[in-house]
């Protein structure tokens, strides 16, 4: 599975909150399988949080490199795309539907990406 921005931001407030969510639940139901993180949600994530904070929380998730085949596959995805996405949103998209993983995200907008499995929580 691959995780999107929102969730790691929901997750950092019900960790601030020292309260169980959404967020932790699905880790848990989920604890077995492989957690992935792209770099584009990595940088995401470094906007709003000092570097050492950002490299603490992802221990623990597969971080995933962009690649020529994943920027064709984004180029590929925008192109048969009925609407436009945004560039962050598109590469993790594709990252996601080029590995055939699940995407983990409360962001409506991955929903209308023909093919593209969504994990809400």
């Amino acid at each position: 599975m691959l995780f999107d921005t929102t969730f790691f931001i929901d997750l950092a407030a019900e960790m601030r909150a020292r309260s169980p969510g959404p967020c932790r639940e699905l880790l848990q139901k989920h604890r077995h399988q492989t957690k992935r993180v792209s770099v584009i949600t990595l940088g995401e994530f470094a906007v709003g949080a000092p570097t050492a904070y950002t490299l603490r929380f992802f221990r623990g998730y597969q971080p995933l490199a962009l690649g020529t085949a994943t920027a064709i596959s984004a180029g590929r995805l925008q192109a048969s795309l009925d609407f436009e996405m945004g560039e962050n949103d598109l590469w993790i998209a594709a990252t996601a539907l080029r590995f055939g993983w699940p995407l983990v995200t409360r962001d409506k907008s991955f929903a209308r990406v023909p093919g593209l499995k969504v994990i809400g929580y």
